[in-house]
């Protein structure tokens, strides 16, 4: 552990610890190999401070970056006006032996189909697991029960005796399971974007409910003289294109460099839009990326794909294992391949773990995550009404195991954007952690502004 003072753009500073948990990669494990987490102990403004703020990152789960940004520190000021705030690394999510990469040709069919998709992802994970076998990592040490038991074991090395959890996306499902598993320590528990351990496999009707609310958007926004109903047909009308006939693309290899020649059908296309639906600033360009490729140009398309390229090349031993360690009932299972059937984004919502769910080492945790948490500690939702990945419905779906509950939508915000809403940082978080409860269960992130279909245009990177 080492002091450091940190500073935010508007030249305030802060004092702070930066220092590294070792712990066993699978504690079930004697022999396990050592790993070392990175964390950042800020102290907080106030003289009388709240119980300390863990904070749980979701996606690649580097959150330690923040402290040291002086822009990003500036945004996290109205917490630390009330706590510590204390930010925490994900396990794996630094290290390099737990990633890997595709050794063979590029997959140059890789977005033609879900089916393609499929069995490309199933020869990676199977080459992945023999080199993490070869380089005696054990990817069953990645799971939502060790990491919360890192969450408690920091804090019991910082000698906290309770705490508050600050939760966003994956953040939330390991929150979660930190209550689950010590009640008696979590004092507060803010979740953003909340997604459940039994919810770690999502019901493929939430892209095609985003398609209609997209839709109403566009329709009563007006900027392109379009009905919910023409969108919705147009969307369908390019998938229905690519399906009946992939084109061709050609993007950058992001290892080799090299230009190379892909194949893009219906499931490439559901793919970035799974991935970008519910974004703020991705959504306003979606009817001209929709557009352009019913009229032939690619050049939108090839921007979204050259994004998530790597999809086809890299596997994240972590990201993969964290999320097929949770719970999904068979009952909820079966309903999504249901669902998968009839949507016309077939079951991408779950890509890519879906395809390596029955090609992974199973993982027995000491509770059963298909069973709803239910829970008596203090806990704010936070959930934008454009997120489609732990959309509203599912949300107060977890609430109800959740007796101190309050709920608060952002309207306009997607997965990405409900946290940073000026009304919820600046003001309904840092209440709560007072706690206080006369919050305010609505707040309004800015109105969308749609891109026009075709001529010159800004507001996108993808629009050159």
């Amino acid at each position: 552990m080492k002091s450091k003072k940190f500073k935010t753009s508007e030249g305030l500073k802060i004092e702070g610890e930066v220092g590294y948990l070792e712990v066993s990669e699978n504690r079930k494990d004697p022999s396990s190999r050592k790993i070392q987490l990175k964390y950042i102990h800020l102290k907080s403004l106030s003289e009388n401070p709240a119980t300390p703020v863990v904070y749980l990152e979701g996606g690649g789960g580097m959150s330690t970056w923040e402290a040291e940004s002086p822009k990003d520190l500036h945004d996290r000021i109205d917490i630390l006006e009330v706590a510590d705030l204390i930010f925490l690394d994900r396990r794996g999510s630094s290290d390099e032996a737990l990633t890997y990469i595709w050794q063979e040709d590029f997959p140059a069919d890789f977005f033609v189909s879900e089916e393609i998709a499929n069995k490309h992802y199933q020869k990676l994970a199977k080459a992945a697991l023999e080199k993490f076998s070869r380089d005696k990592v054990d990817v069953t040490g990645y799971n939502i029960e060790e990491h919360a038991k890192d969450v408690n074991d920091l804090m019991t090395a910082l000698g906290l005796d309770t705490y508050t959890i600050f939760g966003f996306s994956f953040g939330t499902h390991i929150g979660m399971t930190v209550m689950e598993l010590y009640p008696d320590r979590v004092d507060k528990a803010i979740l953003v974007g909340a997604d459940a351990p039994n919810q770690a496999f999502n019901f493929p009707q939430h892209l095609d409910a985003q398609v209609k609310k997209i839709g109403h958007l566009i329709e009563k926004e007006g900027t392109l003289n379009m009905t919910a109903g023409e969108f919705e047909k147009l969307l369908r009308e390019t998938m229905q294109k690519l399906k009946e006939q992939p084109v061709s693309i050609l993007v950058k290899n992001p290892l080799t460099k090299k230009e190379i020649e892909l194949k893009i059908g219906d499931f490439g296309l559901a793919l970035v839009l799974r991935l970008d639906i519910d974004d703020y600033y991705d959504i306003p360009v979606i009817p001209r990326l929709l557009y352009s490729i019913n009229t032939g140009d690619y050049s939108l398309l090839t921007w979204f794909v050259q994004k998530r390229i790597s999809f086809a090349i890299g596997l994240p031993g972590q990201g993969i294992n964290q999320q097929l360690a949770s719970g999904s009932s068979q009952a909820r299972w079966s309903e999504i391949q249901k669902e998968a059937q009839e949507s016309i984004f077939g079951n991408v919502v779950n890509f890519p773990f879906s395809a390596v769910k029955d090609h992974w080492p199973t993982i027995d945790l000491s509770f059963d995550p298909s069973i709803p948490i239910k829970s008596e500690i203090p806990t704010l939702f936070i959930t934008g009404t454009l997120d489609c990945r732990t959309p509203v419905q599912q949300v107060e779906e977890t609430i109800e195991g959740f007796v101190n509950a309050i709920h608060v939508q952002v309207e306009n915000a997607g997965h990405e954007q409900a946290q940073w809403d000026a009304d919820v940082a600046n003001k309904i978080v840092p209440t709560f952690l007072k706690g206080e409860t006369n919050i305010s269960t609505n707040a309004y992130y800015s109105e969308i502004e749609f891109i026009q279909l075709t001529g010159k245009a800004s507001g996108h990177p993808s629009i050159k």
